[in-house]
Parts: C-alpha cells; structure tokens; sequence
C-alpha cells in the first residue's frame, strides 16, 4: 500500500489539515502497516532518523500502542511523536510521525496524540476505504471494464471535496456502467438527496421503500444487515430497484437506480458490482459523518470554516459544547446510555441550531459555526440548547442522573493562517463554564481574569513537560512537628516547585492549575515520587541524625489510574526502600470520588507497608461515615478549622471531635496551617499529635534537610518566594 505519484495530492490534503491542528511541526510521516513509508510531507533527512525511532516505530507496529512518553522520541533538531493510526474496528493501518519544533518538544505526548485526533481520524478513513477498494478489485474475476469501473469509482471518491459531488459521481458511474434512466441517494432522516440522470425514480415511491426497510428492521430487532438481507428479493426485470445505505450496523439511507423498460434484466454479476458502488458510498458516508450523531465529521466541518475565515463580508460566530461529566455515566449507566445521551444532544443542536455547521469534534465535545449571529444571540441560543439537554433524565438502580452541557461562545476572528488556531478562544470559555458550575454558557472576553488565565494555561502546558525534562523542578520539605511523646523522626510534607527558563520560581496554582486541568498531575506525581524514595535510599536519616518520613501527595488523576499504581508498586520492590517511611497524603474529596480505585489503591500500598494520611479531612459532607472504608493511619485536620480555632467555636469543636473520634479509632492527627503559638497550645490541649505550619516550621529546600547544601544556598528563592511556599497539594 504505496501512495504513487498520482494520488499525492490527495495526500497532501492530509498534511494540510495535521499542519494546521499542528502549526509548530516541521512535517509528517506515514508509515504503513509493514514499516513501509507511504507518504510524507516535507520529511527529515533519512540518516536523522535515529535506530531507537526506528526501534520505537517498529514496536508500535508489532506489539501495540507503548506508555505515552515511550513513542515521542528526541532527534537532532526536533521531536518525534508517533501516533498509531487504527481502523474502527481496532485494525492498525500504519503509524503517523510529527516532527515537532525545539519549542514544541516539552508537550506530552498525549496532548499531542489528542491535538491530532481529528485528522488521524480522517486519515484511517481516507486508508481503509482504500484497502477496501484494493480487497474488492481482487475479489472481483471482473474483466477490463469492469475493472476500469472500480477504479474510476475510487479516483472519483477521491478527487471529490464535497461528500454530495462523491456520492452524485459514484451514480453518474452506474449509470453509465449499467446504461441507466436515473439515480437517487436519500437520507430522508437527515434530510439530505443526491439525484444523477434523467427520470430517477419517484421522490415518494423512494422515500416508502425506506420505510418498509426501517419496519423490517425494527420488526427483527436485530442487525439491519441481517434484516435487510432475508427481505424479498425484488423482480429482475423491475424498472427500479433499490439498496440500503448502511454506517455502523445503521440503516441510514437508500440507492434506488432506474433502468429504460426494455433493458436487460438486473443480473447477479450486475447486482454484485452494484453493490460494491453502495459500500463506496457508505465509506463516504464515513469519511463525512459521525456514525452515531450523523452529524458532519471535521474534515467538513473544516472546509466551512476555512471559508469562513475568508469571508470578510460576513460575520461568524463559533461555539464549543462539551458534555459535562460523560465518563459518570459510561460507568454508572454503561456506555449504550452514554450513547443514547451523545444522539439525543445531536438532535437538540440539529433543532436549535438549524442552518448551521455542527460537528462532533471528540467523543463528548461538539462544535458549531454560526453564520450571521452576533455574540447576544449566539449565547442565548446557547442557553437555549443547555435548557433543552437538562430536561432529559436517565435512572438505573435508584440513580437519577440528568445531563448538562458546557458552552462557550467567541466571536470568529480570521487570520493569515486561515483556520488554524481559532477554536482556542471558545474552547478556553466552554472550560471557564465548566470552572464556573457547568451547564451553563460563557463568552470569550479578553478582559476575563478566568478567560485570560486559561490562555495562560495552554502556554503552560508545553513548559510543565520541559521543566521535569530539563531539571527545573524543585522539592520543598515543611517539617512536621510531633507534639508529644519522642521526637526520633524527621516527618516532611514534600511540596513541588517549578522554576521557568530564567531559573524564576512559577507560582504554584499558575503551573499545578494547568496540570490538573490537562491531566498532567501523573507526570508531576511521577517525578516526586522518584524523587523521594531516591532520596530515602540514598540518606535514610535528616542532618540531625534522625530518622527520614516523608509525605508525599497524591493527585486524584494518579489514583484513579492502574498504571500508576503499577509504577509505584515496581519503584517501591526495585529500590527497596523502607516503605513505612513513605506517607502518601490523599484528600478526603479525592478519595469519596474514586472510592473503589482508592480502596484498591491504599489497599495494595499498605501490604507493603506504606503509611497512607486523608488530607483536608473534615471539610467533605460524609467525613466520619467514609473514615472506616479506607485504611489510613492519620487524619490531617483540614488548615480552614485549625486557623480558627482560638477564634471560632464552631472550628475549636471540629477539631476536638476529629482528634477524639481518631484517638477511638486508633488514628493519628495532623493539624495544619498552625501559624502562632496560641494555636499550637490549643491543639495540643485538644489531642492533637502532629503540628505543621509556618510557626513550627518553613519550608525549605529537600537538598538542605539532606545534607547537599547550606542554607545561605536557598535564600535566594526563600526570601523572594515566600508567598508561593504555601501548602499546596503536589
């Protein structure tokens, strides 16, 4: 499978559409399913493929998709991200390869991957229709022009831009091969109608025979496949005859062809290749809509607003949509109901947004550009579609969940670049609505703090990456304090901190906002776990000669993933570090939202021996009657009740009834945010056995409490960065 010459351009069509998803890369490469370079758009020089892309490629190709960060691979003057590319049916294609620029190589590999999904989509289309057409041509005994048929059926497909002009080719071709009256395609649920020839058959005769066949096929309650083709054979010396359009199993659509009276009756051969014109119609149809919403796919979707972006007469409007909290009901509902849900909500776009271009852009997200609609009325549009999706209602097992949808709008603003780019803006509003509550609409205004922090973040995500690749990452430790009995441990709370290119300290809630919110937080969690039991293996005692306990957070992303347990439990028997010095902090919210993954998660850890502590404890709605499903061994008292607890009644007997239900239970306490001596000696008197706060002690650099520098060493950021050394979840 080798592109020749002649199919180039319609390749580089593809290149277009990964370069503007990817403006920063330096070109593209297709590898197909046996390692073969099928096409490329401006590739590197060869010998600049080193042998471990070479060695990375092939796996890709032999054994499967690789951890993330394993398929993005270093070279002289860029990066290589290589992304499988898989039919729907889970069969590989091949492999793309983005050659990314020097300012690009700190992005992870899944955001990479993610950024290009849209266009490997399209590309997997593009390849298995091919694949289709080579399979059926080899089936096929057919003689020459039978032969030339096929082929022309797939240069036609190809050289169409719009799905109409490839699916009005394909029926010219028949009528031409089958010397026919006249061709129709319909799909009357969409309400879309290609026509090719003369005297085609009657618009209504056509749309009643879809009919019969959507009652046979609801009547079986089976596949449509399977239905339809046990249906009664027509007569072969009918003027007309008609096929069903199929996608995903789906009936979608009909191809009735008309003949003149007096020709030849529709043979088996005629028939057989009459029904492979059909299926090259479907793989339009795949390549232009989404299966399950029907709606366009990207590439459509794309040309739209590159015509758009070159319309300078009229105004546009763009809005993103994301489904709020799909994966909930994927695992409470199943995935048929998280379907149903994704349909419905197409059908409430196609109702309140008639006329316009929608698409589905992933899984759960959509998005829709709007001709002729100032901001105003596209946000109440917007609320509009957000009323309509809150009505419906699923339930399962005394579970209600009613669904909602996060908007955000922003005004369509072309640039030199064409397209590229000009989604960011209502992507960055539809998060701002999530942040805000979901179910709700939000426009892009430049002069939003929360609008202009998100931009921020998409700048910070690509640095986050660079800082744990270039060493710019730096762990804090603030002590805490026992307050009674024997002080033989040195107990820390690691707390992470980056420095930016100019060696500056970032404020943490700038880089752990954007790494949180772009599911990064592994990466991060990943680095101070190494970083710690490094530590501990190397100096197991303070410079005080006490012994080292380190407290480590844990983000929910980590604990809520398999492989990451896998990596910790791998780390903790290669290194062989003493696992009761590990406490690994995990919030009360964190835990109560993954409660059979962090179950299973502290379950595992704690066999080995790990400490585990429910930080922020206190602040959840259900603290006590979930304290007896995990099994911690401290309870951190969460810092809102401790600073008021000489103040405020209502805190001093919070933190009273903790220390006493944890003193029943056999728990220890940490309190924290402890910052005057007058708190000290209230949480002392209240049972308290742990203290950590600025008054007990300040976060400084892990290389001083091990021993590796002075502290006139870290006085260049402790004193200008007092502000960030906060306690702040890792």
């Amino acid at each position: 499978m080798i592109a020749n010459p002649a199919e180039t351009d319609v390749f580089a069509d593809y290149g277009a559409f990964l370069n503007a998803l990817l403006p920063q890369a330096q070109g593209f490469m297709f590898h197909d399913r046996h390692g073969r370079l099928f096409w490329s758009n401006n590739p590197p020089d060869g010998s600049l493929l080193t042998d471990e892309y070479h060695a990375t490629l092939a796996k890709l190709l032999q054994h499967g998709d690789l951890p993330g960060e394993q398929a993005k691979i270093p070279l002289k003057d860029c990066t290589a991200f290589l992304i499988r590319v898989l039919t729907d049916k889970g069969k590989l294609l091949g492999v793309v390869t983005a050659l990314a620029d020097r300012e690009m190589a700190g992005m992870p590999y899944q955001f990479c991957a993610d950024l290009l999904a849209p266009a490997t989509r399209s590309l997997s289309r593009e390849l298995s229709l091919r694949m289709h057409l080579l399979g059926a041509t080899r089936k096929l005994k057919n003689h020459g022009g039978e032969h030339n048929f096929l082929s022309a059926l797939a240069g036609k497909v190809h050289k169409s831009g719009r799905w109409e002009d490839a699916i009005h080719n394909v029926l010219v071709l028949c009528m031409e091969q089958f010397s026919l009256d006249g061709a129709m395609f319909l799909m009357p649920e969409r309400n879309q109608r290609v026509v090719a020839g003369s005297r085609p058959a009657d618009n209504a005769e056509v749309e009643l025979w879809f009919e019969s066949m959507q009652d046979l096929v609801a009547e079986s309650g089976g596949n449509a496949a399977d239905a339809l083709a046990k249906r009664q054979p027509p007569n072969a010396r009918a003027r007309s005859r008609s096929w069903p359009i199929l996608q995903e199993g789906h009936l979608v659509g009909i191809m009735a062809l008309s003949r003149p009276g007096k020709a030849p009756i529709w043979s088996t051969h005629t028939v057989a290749l009459i029904e492979f014109a059909v299926s090259t119609i479907e793989h339009v149809l795949e390549r232009n809509f989404d299966p399950l919403t029907g709606l366009i796919n990207w590439p459509g979707f794309e040309t739209a607003l590159d015509a758009a972006c070159g319309d300078l007469e009229d105004q546009y409007t763009l809005m993103y949509l994301d489904v709020d909290q799909m994966h909930v009901v994927n695992d409470t509902f199943g995935r048929d109901t998280g379907d149903e849900i994704l349909h419905r909500f197409a059908d409430i776009l196609n109702d309140k947004l008639d006329g316009h271009m929608i698409t589905r852009v992933t899984s759960d997200s959509f998005a829709v550009l709007l001709k002729s609609v100032e901001l105003d009325a596209a946000e109440e549009l917007g609320k509009e579609v957000c009323k309509a999706l809150k009505e419906l209602d699923y339930s399962s097992g005394g579970q209600i969940f009613r669904p909602s949808v996060s908007i955000g709008v922003a005004q369509l603003v072309p640039t030199e670049d064409g397209f590229r780019n000009v989604l960011a803006p209502a992507q960055i509003a539809c998060q701002a609505a999530k942040d805000r509550g979901r179910g709700r609409v939000e426009v892009y205004m430049a002069s939003d703090d929360s609008i202009v922090r998100r931009m921020d973040d998409l700048n910070q995500v690509g640095s986050i990456r660079g800082a744990i690749e270039a060493g710019r990452l730096v762990l804090f430790a603030q002590p805490i304090v026992r307050l009674g009995g024997a002080d033989d441990i040195a107990n820390y709370e690691l707390l992470v901190r980056m420095l930016n290119t100019a060696d500056e300290p970032v404020e943490p809630a700038e880089f752990l906002g954007a790494a949180e919110r772009y599911h990064l937080m592994q990466e991060l969690d990943r680095w101070v776990v190494n970083k710690a039991i490094e530590s501990l293996v190397a100096k197991p005692k303070a410079i005080d000669g006490r012994v080292l306990q380190f407290a480590v957070n844990l983000s929910g992303q980590s604990i809520g993933n398999e492989q990451f347990l896998d990596f910790l439990s791998g780390e903790l028997d290669r290194t062989g570090v003493k696992t009761e010095r590990l406490c690994f902090e995990i919030t009360e919210t964190v835990a109560v939202a993954n409660l059979k993954k962090a179950q299973n998660f502290m379950n595992v850890l704690k066999e080995k021996g790990c400490h585990f502590s429910l930080d922020d404890f206190g602040t959840g709605l259900s603290s006590f009657a979930y304290l007896k499903m995990f099994p911690v061994d401290k309870l951190k008292i969460d810092g809102s009740f401790v600073q008021d607890v000489c103040k405020n009644d209502v805190s001093r007997s919070m933190v009273s009834a903790i220390a006493e239900i944890a003193r029943v239970m056999g728990l220890e306490t940490v309190a924290e945010y402890v910052e005057d001596e007058s708190t000290l000696k209230a949480i002392r008197e209240m049972g308290v056995n742990w203290a950590q706060g600025y008054h007990v002690g300040e976060p400084m650099r892990l290389s001083y409490v091990l021993g590796e520098s002075t502290i006139v060493d870290e006085v260049d950021i402790a004193e200008v960065d007092t502000s960030m050394i906060a306690k702040l979840p890792v």
